[in-house]
């Protein structure tokens, strides 16, 4: 019996408890230890109804009958079973946009390892970590901020405060305006916490903001006093979206107030005890230096973690959860066309896995615009037509010229649409060169 049979002979409530119990194998390298009384109350948790442990203990008995699952018992009564998962395919909708904590698409990486052991380490230090993720878009990098938020507030049971400057609370106005966009940064930070701490109760952001007072001021003495000195637990602050402002008129004022966080905020500078939290930022690129700053106003802050593209082993891993039965061959022949960048690997597994449509038909079909890229690659297309001197420096890389306009760069690594390193700068991958050879 093959694995679509298998799941046939579930009924729909069976079919749903085991997607349940997959989805939670899956996010723990599809083999966990598990009692009875465990899984009913994952189930119950789920499905918002009563599961009892001799309802769970059916359902493990019927998926391990029909080999969805491997049971190796360690006892009777209620001792947990190391239960492991033999069959799964993902049932979801395309993932568009950031990946849940605890979904089974979630890819751990080796950043997630490197952030979560600094953000431990520092609460018995005299130093709170600064983290900078940086990543192109569509790398995941609001994904790692999801999963650390997560991690932080259920296993570390630390107080977390996330805030994300592409919400629909900052404007655009927002980003030319630094008096409101501090106001807006510091209420949002006050609200987050808020609703992490019960009795939080500051006073109010209007009666204590002075328009005298430099914008940052205002923020860091209204969180110093009312936010951070009232918590007294471990706390960390995220923030997302820093791409917003990057380029902005705000840009470098918005970015030294954070610099002057770490360096006079996060470490024992007296013998008052530190009162901020630990901080990860996200964003895409360097921000654009300009004459406030002599380069990057982030430049040696805290500690930069560079999100990675997604290896071959940890694809490979991906193709499994969609249902493909791939080998290392075609995992390298797919990262040929668009590297290992997670935005367009889960849109090519996505495809393949609903359509049945083989490599060489996504290939094939790679650059059209009914094909799986279709929609992302027009998103691409659009931005260069908005702007000409982007898409005049960006018809210069593509052909493997020079382009000196240092701001038109910035903005393309900013999109994704091209990398730069030592060697100078190229498009990401073979998709963009194909796609835009032909549609520029």
């Amino acid at each position: 019996m093959n694995d679509n049979q298998s799941l046939s002979q579930l009924k729909e409530k069976e079919k749903k408890h085991f997607y349940i119990l997959a989805n939670f194998l899956v996010a723990r390298n599809w083999q966990a230890d598990l009692s009875q009384k465990k899984f009913a109350e994952l189930l119950s948790e789920k499905t918002e109804d009563e599961v009892s442990a001799s309802t769970a203990e059916r359902r493990l008995n019927k998926f391990k009958d029909l080999g969805l699952i491997e049971v190796q018992t360690h006892g009777k009564g209620n001792i947990a079973s190391t239960i492991t998962l033999k069959c799964y395919t993902y049932q979801g909708p395309l993932m568009t946009g950031s990946v849940p904590p605890n979904n089974p698409l979630y890819i751990q990486r080796e950043e997630d390892d490197t952030c979560k052991k600094a953000l431990i380490i520092a609460q018995n230090s005299d130093a709170l970590p600064f983290i900078r993720i940086k990543g192109a878009q569509g790398m995941g990098k609001s994904s790692l901020l999801d999963k650390l938020a997560n991690f932080l507030a259920t296993e570390q049971k630390q107080v977390v405060g996330h805030v994300n400057l592409a919400s629909e609370v900052f404007d655009s106005q927002s980003f030319t305006d630094l008096d409101r966009l501090f106001y807006q940064f510091t209420e949002e930070i006050s609200q987050t916490f808020q609703q992490a701490v019960r009795g939080l109760n500051p006073p109010s952001l209007e009666s204590f903001w002075k328009k005298s007072r430099a914008p940052g001021k205002n923020c860091t003495d209204y969180l110093h006093k009312h936010i951070f000195e009232k918590i007294k637990k471990t706390k960390t602050l995220l923030i997302d979206g820093i791409d917003q402002i990057l380029g902005q008129p705000t840009q470098t004022d918005f970015l030294l107030v954070l610099r002057s966080w770490n360096e006079r905020k996060m470490k024992v500078v007296s013998k008052a005890p530190i009162v901020w939290p630990s901080m990860v930022i996200a964003y895409s690129t360097e921000p654009y230096p300009d004459h406030k700053f002599k380069g990057s106003p982030m430049q040696n802050v805290g500690m930069a973690v560079e999100l990675q593209e997604f290896s071959p082993a940890a694809i490979l891993a991906l193709a499994k959860i969609y249902g493909l039965n791939w080998t290392e061959e075609e995992v390298n022949a797919l990262m040929k066309l668009i590297g290992g960048h997670p935005t367009l690997i889960h849109r090519a597994f996505y495809q393949l896995s609903k359509e049945g449509k083989s490599l060489v038909e996504l290939e094939q079909q790679a650059v059209q615009s009914t094909g799986v890229f279709g929609d992302y690659l027009l998103k691409k297309f659009e931005l260069l037509q908005k702007d000409e001197q982007l898409l005049a420096c960006f018809q210069k890389i593509l052909k493997g010229e020079h382009c000196s306009e240092v701001f038109a760069k910035f903005q393309l690594e900013k999109a994704g649409l091209i990398k730069s390193d030592h060697q100078g700068e190229r498009v990401r991958c073979e998709l963009y060169q194909r796609y835009f050879k032909c549609n520029l």
